[in-house]
């Protein structure tokens, strides 16, 4: 009798950075409950990845679950599948990451559970197809993507079954079509109906692939009551192990058992939704149009084969500040992988592995690159390996380099606290890392337009008690959204320059109104030891900024002014300050409570923040006037639409000097 070879995989994963209560909450209501009713139903065989954040959680934390695993591996009931250890996307980091961090899950495998992974998880399948070369050279044979993938390579399939063979330079690797059906059927649809669709297949003999995120069984909206408590995954275990007609496989067997269904090249891509993401919202609206319009088309499903969003790394065109990040965690690899040594400094490579950990690269569905204390972690750890590796390297106190590839050299400053990065882009400061709290004051966004905010205006609802897929659930988490849809049309940085009407407000300067930005204006520069001169010459004024730098964790800005009216403008100098407890921030003593704060006649401004305790302190050279605001942004989440605290918004009015001075000093509170 012919059967459905059912090829099941989970993904489990918890970003570096996460919460403690997300990772206890997502063990003990999701990946524990899912084993323990696995390990109820040992002829069903599953094939499992878990990344290295969880894992070493895990190890930490909860080791009657690696207990649990290590029996399933052992009854030989699940493969363990390897992947990059701290869940890079792959493509997005340089070569000898993507070995080093494959080697590392490899030995971590072997030395915890006493197998070697023959597979890899690639991070959200997001695919360029020289990464075949890269996964053979590890020594592994296969890995999973997903089937759209198969259908931008022009394959025209109805549903995709066994597996195929890519190469790249005569370096082969297996990849498995994951099934998109399966993929929103699974959970969601009733036991009976997922059951009922694997058993259509086994006509003949068939093998199917359904790989997926382990969340969506407990840990999604709504989902541990419907997998768990409505009993959904017993019941579904309980009707494939019962069945005749269907039988899960290991991965490794399905190879051994089932031969290639040939040669095929996949383009880059990942799953659908990530092309869709990418998109800036204008192109995603039109892409969104011409889907609706094929889908009413007879032989849609054929036509939408040819319908792909946009390419994975665009994300870094789409967000400058992401872009910086991105190119600065480059910079700092290249440097590492020249200047240290990996037995002697694994825990630099360590710190720089973790920061590549793929959550905070990109922006979907869940919070991703807007979850600010995911960003902190990235910064963090590359703070961390940048202080391992400055005893390493030739020291040099200024230096110049185009890190984020804008075609201008940008400054960096270090000494033993600090490490600041200027742009002649506006004269702007783009980091501030204090070495001493491994933490980036700079680690600020800016807020634009995305897509899914149309649906925020049109006040979309969905019924919460329907069970439906990630991508389906629209929810608001807080109220009145749409007052902070508020979009700039600068980067928020810090020294920031500005011309303000006289009679400018702080609702004026919240909303854009009453001010014209030097933001993208290119400064000339001239550099010296211990200090930076930006200038600028303008039609209307002449000024210069000057940077001054001291050995200890403070900086000075002076101004000076050639020409410029006073009579008619004010002069703006905006700092976007990046904090992680709005609770716990005071200004000048006061509670922040996320007001609104407007400060007149102040000769300095305190701010510290009792979280990561830090205390950063302004004096000036004359009484200048101080707005001071909360910047939320607007994002989608796993849980719904919601308002994240991301920066305090500082600009410091000066009224009518031709020099002016900022004093700025960092340091523990």
């Amino acid at each position: 009798m012919s059967k459905t070879y059912f090829l099941f995989g989970v993904h489990l994963h918890q970003p570096v950075g996460n919460f403690f209560h997300v990772f206890k909450k997502a063990v003990e209501e999701c990946y524990f409950p899912f084993f323990n009713v696995l390990k109820d139903f040992p002829q069903i065989k599953c094939n499992v990845h878990i990344s290295g954040p969880l894992y070493d959680w895990i190890l930490e934390n909860k080791k009657d679950f690696l207990g649990l695993l290590k029996e399933l591996v052992e009854k030989d009931q699940i493969e363990l599948i390897g992947g990059a250890y701290y869940e890079p996307i792959l493509s997005i980091i340089p070569d000898e990451d993507k070995f080093s961090q494959i080697e590392l899950m490899n030995n971590f495998i072997y030395n915890n559970f006493k197998v070697r992974p023959k597979g890899i998880w690639v991070a959200e399948r997001v695919w360029q197809p020289y990464l075949a070369k890269i996964i053979n050279l590890s020594g592994l044979l296969f890995t999973f993507l997903d089937d759209t993938h198969f259908r931008y390579a022009g394959l025209m399939n109805k549903e995709f079954f066994g597996y195929y063979t890519c190469e790249e330079e005569g370096r082969p690797i297996f990849v498995f079509p994951i099934s998109k059906t399966l993929r929103y059927k699974i959970p969601f649809s009733l036991p009976q109906e997922a059951f009922s669709l694997l058993e259509s297949f086994s006509q003949k003999d068939t093998l199917i692939t359904l790989f997926d995120d382990g969340e969506k069984f407990g840990l999604w909206p709504h989902t541990y009551d419907w997998v768990y408590k409505k009993g959904w995954l017993k019941n579904f275990f309980h009707l494939l192990s019962r069945s005749q007609k269907i039988e899960t496989i290991k991965a490794s067997q399905a190879i051994e058992r089932f031969s290639s269904q040939g040669l095929v090249y996949l383009p880059t891509a990942s799953y659908e939704e990530m092309g869709e993401w990418v998109l800036e919202p204008h192109a995603f609206f039109i892409y969104e149009r011409l889907k609706k319009y094929v889908s009413q088309h007879k032989e849609s499903f054929y036509f939408n084969s040819f319908l792909r969003g946009g390419f994975f790394k665009n994300f870094y065109a789409k967000y400058p500040r992401l872009n910086y990040l991105h190119k600065r965690m480059i910079h700092l690899s290249h440097r590492i992988n020249k200047y240290a040594d990996k037995k002697k400094d694994e825990k630099i490579f360590i710190s720089l592995w973790k920061a590549q950990c793929n959550c905070g690269w990109w922006h979907g569905i869940f919070g991703g690159f807007y979850l600010s204390h995911i960003r902190s972690a990235i910064y963090e750890n590359l703070i961390r390996a940048e202080k391992g590796l400055e005893k390493k390297e030739n020291k040099k106190l200024i230096k110049e380099e185009d890190l984020d590839l804008d075609g201008y050299k940008e400054i960096i400053f270090k000494n033993k606290h600090l490490i600041c990065v200027f742009s002649p882009r506006g004269g702007t400061l783009l980091e501030v890392g204090y070495k001493r709290k491994e933490f980036n004051l700079l680690n600020t966004i800016t807020r634009r337009e995305e897509s899914y905010h149309r649906n925020i205006r049109e006040k979309i609802k969905k019924d919460i008690h329907k069970i439906s897929t990630i991508h389906e659930i629209i929810q608001s988490k807080d109220k009145d959204l749409d007052k902070y849809l508020i979009y700039d049309s600068y980067e928020k940085l810090a020294l920031v320059d500005h011309l303000l009407d006289k009679n400018i407000t702080l609702q004026d300067f919240k909303y854009g109104k009453k001010i014209k930005t030097l933001a993208d204006k290119i400064y000339h520069l001239i550099k010296k030891e211990k200090r930076i001169v930006f200038q600028l010459d303008e039609p209307d004024f002449r000024f210069s900024k000057k940077i001054l730098f001291s050995e200890e964790s403070q900086f000075s800005i002076e101004y000076t002014f050639s020409s410029f009216n006073f009579e008619k403008y004010n002069w703006g100098v905006e700092f976007n300050l990046f904090f992680l407890s709005p609770a716990h921030i005071k200004i000048d003593e006061e509670k922040f409570s996320l007001k609104d704060f407007v400060l007149d006649e102040k000769e300095a401004l305190e701010i510290k923040d009792d979280f990561r305790k830090i205390m950063v302190r302004f004096r000036f050279n004359e009484k200048v006037r101080i707005f001071l605001f909360p910047i939320y942004s607007v994002s989608s989440s796993e849980t719904g639409f919601e308002k994240v605290f991301q920066q305090i918004c500082i600009l410091f009015i000066f009224k009518g000097e031709k020099k002016f001075i900022i004093n700025c000093q960092i340091e523990d509170n």
